[in-house]
């Protein structure tokens, strides 16, 4: 299997299905055998139940192997996306939103350097970025600081650590994977720190991005148990978890 796509779901019950077929739509049109993980992060909706509906109707497809993941606690989008990269089975692993923020067509900009590093993250702050729909002025300005403060504090030479459209090689995929301490929001920091302390390559590049609505982030809760992750990531860090 050359590429697993990663899905974490948490209740996403109003846009999972329309989703769900642009994704199958994609792999079909891109004509490679394709691994799809969904990862139900203990939703209290239908998410399980549609997700588990489109599996079985899309489970001769020659193309797609769909797995689905779930657990009945919702433990945070890290731990979701941990699962997905340590049970998937494909070269490349892509992590993706379940909102398709950035379509999957952005998947072939990625693709251009994965054999030169290890890690290929989408942005938003590229120069050659475009963003169709921007978030509030309140989220961005919030966005903008916590990712400033990740690289400062963190030393991680990214500009953007939350876009959810990452490109990772298997072997450091697993291994990242295999150290994360971290559950929730915070996630996408960590695992780029561990890359950078074990000297994996990452590249950042521009691509197309749209705020969608009925986010799941608790804007200002998430904002600060996300800016707590960091200090424990700092303490980890200092305590010698992050060393593979």
């Amino acid at each position: 299997m050359q590429l697993s796509i990663i899905v974490p779901c948490y209740n996403e019950e109003k846009r999972i299905g329309k989703s769900f077929n642009k994704i199958v739509s994609y792999i079909i049109h891109r004509g490679m055998p394709t691994e799809l993980i969904f990862v139900n992060d203990g939703s209290t909706d239908k998410t399980y139940k549609i997700l588990n509906l489109f599996k079985k109707r899309f489970r001769n497809k020659i193309l797609i192997k769909i797995k689905l993941i779930s657990y009945i606690q919702n433990k945070g989008k890290g731990y979701a996306i941990k699962m997905g990269l340590l049970n998937s089975s494909g070269k490349y692993l892509l992590i993706c939103d379940a909102d398709l923020s950035t379509p999957l067509t952005e998947l072939s900009k990625l693709e251009k350097y994965i054999n030169n590093f290890d890690i290929v993250i989408g942005s938003r702050k590229q120069k050659d970025a475009k963003i169709i729909k921007r978030q509030s002025l309140t989220r961005t300005i919030l966005g903008k600081s916590y990712s400033l403060i990740s690289k400062i504090l963190l030393q991680v030479e990214v500009n953007d650590f939350t876009c959810g459209f990452k490109l990772i090689k298997r072997e450091p995929a697993l291994k990242i994977a295999s150290i994360m301490l971290i559950d929730r929001w915070a996630y996408d920091s960590e695992l780029l720190k561990i890359a950078t302390i074990n000297n994996y390559k990452i590249k950042e590049v521009g691509v197309k991005w749209e705020d969608k609505p009925n986010s799941q982030v608790k804007l200002y809760k998430d904002i600060v148990l996300s800016f707590i992750d960091i200090i424990r990531i700092i303490f980890f860090n200092l305590n010698n978890k992050y060393r593979l």
